[in-house]
């Protein structure tokens, strides 16, 4: 089944398309539109237990027997301390995340596919001491692998125009625990690049290509993470990272630009329930947050496209005083290997 990606490219190389034909001045003003809407500002949590959610998982389905690889890197850059919905006055501490993930996505068949997620993380905090002090810890290494199997709810063949697709698997715990502070201490769960349990993750992902216009298309992402045991935190305690429920809904609009461009902008509610330790709340997790999600997707050619995203808070609600995000930047490169019958249709 042809994408709307492989349909553009062969309007492209059968058509005389000019790149600022009046329709794509029109396109390009609902997108910018789009992306820049007023909205305030809102972050994400620390941590999501060894994987950051809101990075990964960004493939739907490879075609059957075709290879795609996604290298994702992440920079989330958490600024703003709040109190429940208060933003309080503090530039004492600071905390960035650097995530570099690579996913890859088999086909198995025309509606089976295997998804696996390596991440690497790093993550920095900076604390201002008195007297003018910098107490500055990093920790890095890779994180917890996550593998998926999904499958097509939707036959492509009878519902070209919509896409369905769910999946589930285990997240394990193939990330360091243990990493220590100077004075030899260890270090808090959410500084770890693992979470030391092993997790179920359910994902699906709908869209619903040519509604209102033939360029423009609706998706919407689910995520939902169901916390494991780190049943050797500090060596005698049991942690917990607190559930995690992602909903990302948003509009992509395809374009010509000297060459095909979607340009998406995405909301992003999450919630995340408080972490326990030894069965008890840990103070300062958990809360609810809702982010903006604008960005643009540039196709190079039917295989290869690179991404650039940014996230913007809207709301935010946190358990206690915690750090958020004040802002994340994530750029991509998708690289897909078709199955040997496409590739020799192609050539």
């Amino acid at each position: 089944m042809k994408t709307a990606r492989d349909t553009l490219f062969q309007r492209i190389k059968t058509e005389k398309i000019h790149p600022f034909t009046l329709h794509t001045w029109k396109a390009l003003f609902v997108s910018l539109i789009m992306m820049l809407s007023p909205v305030y500002v809102f972050p994400q949590a620390c941590c999501s237990g060894g994987v950051p959610l809101g990075g990964s998982l960004g493939l739907g389905t490879a075609e059957n027997k075709s290879l795609q690889f996604l290298l994702t890197y992440d920079y989330n850059l958490l600024n703003d301390l709040m109190d429940g919905s208060k933003l309080l006055k503090d530039g004492t501490r600071s905390r960035t995340t650097h995530s570099a993930m690579v996913e890859v996505n088999y086909g198995l068949s025309p509606r089976f596919s295997l998804t696996a997620v390596i991440p690497f993380i790093r993550q920095e905090r900076n604390i201002s001491t008195f007297g003018g002090g910098q107490d500055f810890t990093a920790t890095q290494g890779l994180g917890d692998a996550v593998f998926l199997v999904k499958y097509k709810i939707l036959n492509p063949e009878k519902r070209p125009k919509s896409e369905w697709v769910m999946g589930a698997g285990p997240k394990f715990s193939t990330g360091r625990t243990d990493h220590t502070n100077n004075a030899g201490l260890a270090l808090a769960a959410d500084m770890q690049p693992g979470s030391g349990s092993l997790d179920g993750i359910f994902w699906s992902y709908f869209q619903r290509r040519q509604i209102i216009s033939p360029n423009f298309s609706l998706m919407a992402v689910t995520t939902y993470r169901y916390s494991g045991n780190n049943n050797n935190y500090n060596n005698t305690q049991v942690y917990r990272f607190g559930n995690e429920l992602q909903l990302n809904v948003g509009g992509n609009y395809n374009l010509f630009i000297s060459r095909p461009v979607d340009v998406f902008t995405y909301l992003r509610y999450r919630r995340q329930a408080a972490d326990l330790i030894d069965g008890n709340a840990f103070p300062g997790s958990g809360g609810q947050w809702i982010d903006m999600i604008p960005g643009v997707n540039v196709n190079f050619n039917p295989n290869l496209s690179v991404r650039l995203s940014g996230q913007l808070p809207v709301y935010r609600i946190v358990e206690g005083t915690q750090l958020t995000t004040s802002y994340r930047l994530t750029a991509a490169i998708l690289y897909n290997i078709p199955s040997k019958e496409k590739l020799l249709i192609t050539l």
